[in-house]
């Protein structure tokens, strides 16, 4: 990347969220003005063009994500009107002409504002994770992946822990297993279209554009009180999991489902001083271990590696090292390892960064999970790549604010 290209989005109010396509030619922005806009790259012209902008929802949207093209051109749009939408692009309507992409669903069982949300891995099929403020992660799948006009509630996991702060004791909701944290929904009744469109999930280097610096659970200059924020275990050679901040409780918590078709909670990342802001699951491309990413409130980047332990050891386990250390918070990069009771996956904290010195709120890793992005209130982007000794370093910077976007200070 040698080059940033600037363009004026025309939103009324704050961006919360920026989000390229599968092949970074597309950006979708939202708005507490209500509003979606879709962008197409002009690579003639080197800039970028409205396909299109509409009112999407009767609130604060504060995400977008994409879905994979092989699902045609989909987007899916969450709001502090506790709904999520999923938007398809209809080719024979004109650009700019608030027709063009059309309200295929409306999902709207949230208690309150839908905080995050992303589509699975595409080989899991279309589905669609969701974290709002009732502490509640719901999974939908889509019963038609031509229609979209019909998804099923799959899933509820209860995310927020009911006792003391960093607690695994959860309420067990659905009968069942003492400990499973999650409700079954899997017969419940397909959840029937709306009236517009949108569609999404990241290419480009930052993956869901970093450069808007959302505020996720921030709303009409209120206060934080919780919130939530997932994401997809990418690999294939892996059983379903998923990565979530959960809220006041300043933990990550890592969330897999079982032989039963059960979810329940795994490791947790500690050692965050504030509210997670964000999470991103690395593309695995070949490597033995996981890399995790969280973003931060108390200004920290931190970077984790999941790797094999026990009878649920990752395949090739191996590069996390020998089962050593508690589980407490870790002080140091790489100074402690933390194993879960159940011994399956050993956490190691490989690099904890507080250069932004404020909030930091969204981390995305590249599709080759090498290269880690994060932006924060200092108006800057900036990415952190390890060297060939394992060191994670800062590569570069990019400010949002300044005419020479690209910081000199290389180290």
């Amino acid at each position: 990347m040698n080059e940033v290209v600037q363009f004026s989005a025309g939103h009324e109010d704050l961006i919360h969220d920026v989000a390229y396509d599968f092949y970074g030619k597309r950006l979708v922005t939202c708005s507490s003005d209500q509003k979606l806009k879709v962008w197409d790259m002009d690579e003639d012209k080197g800039n970028w063009a409205c396909n299109d902008s509409w009112k999407g929802h009767d609130s604060s949207i504060l995400k977008v994500a994409w879905a994979h093209p092989e699902y045609g051109q989909v987007f899916a749009s969450c709001s502090f009107d506790r709904t999520v939408r999923v938007w398809e692009e209809q080719d024979q309507e004109a650009k700019l002409g608030g027709r063009r992409w059309s309200e295929k669903a409306r999902l709207a069982d949230s208690k309150g504002p839908v905080q995050d949300l992303e589509f699975a891995p595409t080989h899991l099929g279309l589905k669609l994770a969701t974290a709002a403020s009732d502490g509640v992660l719901r999974i939908y799948e889509a019963m038609d992946v031509v229609q979209l006009g019909q998804w099923t509630l799959m899933d509820e996991i209860e995310i927020a822990s009911l006792g003391a702060i960093g607690s695994m004791e959860s309420a067990n909701i659905g009968g069942g297993v003492d400990g499973m944290i999650t409700r079954n929904q899997s017969n419940t009744g397909a959840v029937t279209s709306g009236g517009s469109t949108i569609a999404g999930s990241g290419g480009g280097l930052a993956g869901s554009g970093v450069a808007g610096a959302g505020v996720g659970g921030v709303g009409g200059g209120g206060a934080v009180t919780s919130h939530y924020c997932l994401s997809w275990c990418p690999s294939r050679f892996q059983p379903q999991m998923l990565l979530v901040g959960c809220g006041r409780e300043n933990v990550a918590k890592v969330f897999r489902i079982d032989a039963h078709g059960r979810w329940s909670p795994g490791e947790q990342l500690f050692g965050h001083g504030d509210v997670v802001t964000s999470v991103a699951w690395a593309p695995n491309m070949g490597r033995s271990y996981q890399l995790l990413a969280t973003a931060c409130r108390d200004g920290h980047v931190r970077i984790f590696r999941l790797s094999g332990g026990g009878s649920g050891a990752l395949p090739g386990g191996g590069d996390g090292g020998s089962s050593a250390g508690g589980g407490g918070p870790w002080q140091t990069a790489g100074a402690k390892k933390s194993t879960t009771a159940a011994g399956r996956f050993h956490v190691d904290l490989l690099a904890d960064f507080s250069d932004h010195g404020t909030e930091v709120w969204r981390v995305e890793w590249n599709v080759t999970g090498t290269i880690l992005s994060s932006s924060g209130d200092d108006g800057k982007v900036r990415l952190w790549k390890s060297s060939y000794m394992g060191e994670w370093r800062c590569m570069s910077i990019i400010s949002a604010e300044s005419a020479n976007p690209y910081d000199p200070a290389m180290r």
